[in-house]
């Protein structure tokens, strides 16, 4: 796990403008209806189509229309070849270049016999796709997509910028069993259109009812809730589904979560504010400390401190409790008056002080 350092963030901030700010944008329509795969791509009603580019090589093309409706985003293609294999797999990826560096897209992929598993490698959580529906025909020489994606199958989305949005579609067109596959497709390098992206409606956000703090400038979907992003390594915001507890939380903001005594760390799993609100302690990243007797520079543990409300959680904090220079995180006190103080194996010792809704370093310290 990455920490962003301050002289980045403030470049950051200080940037005249994003690549998202130089890319124009189609807007999606909204749909009088919602699509139906018997009638194929007619029940696009106002219609936004997307092409494919020439692919040389290829015996395959398609036609691909897109529409809004309600919270849902419908994909409708009609892609014909030679000869329909089972090697012919439609790649359908959703990616929203505002939503930060650290975002990343969604592909789901579909064939004759209807729709199948994202690869592992294409970072798509499994309960997104399990949200989106498909239905699938073939007919002779043509195979029929309609995709329904609902919003909380959607990729990491700016949280307040437009929702400008790269539609990727790609045929794998395989002639032969177990020849290569030609792609052909209406985007370059598998994550940019050609020509426009796309942008849906901002009634999107708005229909999400949600209320992320200000700081908050992307949002993301989860299994059991919803994620608000900033720069850091941790979500800066959790609005869950259902009351939040160390086993709920943990799961939400970083799945690969560590056991801090399996890391031998002196980490909490909860604390508590002066006023009684709990805060509970997720650590997470690589082990420094590994292997016996070494210690790697270039890894790290890290935790994050949430103060949790009911079915929110607010990030206070996020700090290292295992470097090589710090040593492992050997005490973490919460004093009654908000004082927080984290000692380090190596002797360094960091001081906090409680401001309101997050917690402030007040001294330097020793490393």
């Amino acid at each position: 796990m990455r920490t962003v350092l301050l002289p980045l963030c403030l470049l950051l901030l200080a940037l005249p403008a994003s690549a998202q700010d130089d890319r124009t944008s189609r807007p999606v329509p909204t749909l009088k209806k919602a699509p139906r795969l018997e009638a194929g791509l007619k029940d696009f009603v106002p219609p936004l189509v997307i092409k494919p580019e020439p692919a040389p090589g290829a015996s395959a093309n398609f036609t691909a229309k897109v529409g809004w409706r309600k919270d849902m985003l419908f994909v409708g293609v009609e892609a014909t070849d030679d000869q329909l294999l089972a090697g012919d797999v439609l790649n359908l990826t959703l990616f929203f270049p505002g939503a930060g560096t650290t975002a990343t897209g969604y592909t789901y992929r579909f064939a004759f016999d209807g729709k199948r598993a994202s690869g592992s490698d294409s970072g798509t959580p499994r309960f997104a796709q399990d949200l989106v529906n498909a239905g699938v025909q073939r007919r002779g020489d043509t195979l029929m997509v309609m995709a329904a994606i609902p919003v909380r199958a959607l990729p990491r989305f700016p949280a307040r910028d437009p929702l400008v949005m790269e539609l990727c579609l790609t045929f794998e067109d395989q002639d032969q069993v177990g020849s290569k596959a030609v792609p052909v497709s209406n985007c370059k390098g598998g994550t940019t259109m050609v020509g426009d992206a796309l942008r849906l409606p901002d009634e999107l956000r708005k229909n999400l009812k949600l209320k992320p703090p200000e700081a908050v400038t992307a949002l993301e979907s989860a299994a059991g809730g919803w994620l608000g992003w900033d720069l850091l390594s941790y979500p800066a915001w959790v609005q869950a589904d259902e009351p939040l507890t160390p086993s709920t939380l943990k799961p939400l903001v970083a799945p690969g979560a560590v056991d801090p005594a399996k890391a031998d760390l002196n980490v909490p799993e909860t604390l508590s504010l002066p006023d009684g609100r709990p805060i509970i302690l997720v650590v997470s990243g690589k082990n420094p400390y590994a292997v016996a007797g070494q210690c790697d520079s270039d890894d790290e543990l890290r935790v994050a401190l949430y103060v949790v409300t009911g079915k929110t959680a607010l990030r206070a904090l996020e700090w290292p409790v295992a470097t090589c220079a710090l040593g492992r995180a050997s005490s973490v006190v919460l004093e009654d008056e908000g004082a927080l103080t984290i000692g380090y194996s190596n002797g360094a010792t960091m001081n906090f002080a409680w401001s309101g809704d997050h917690f402030e370093r007040t001294e330097l310290g020793k490393r």
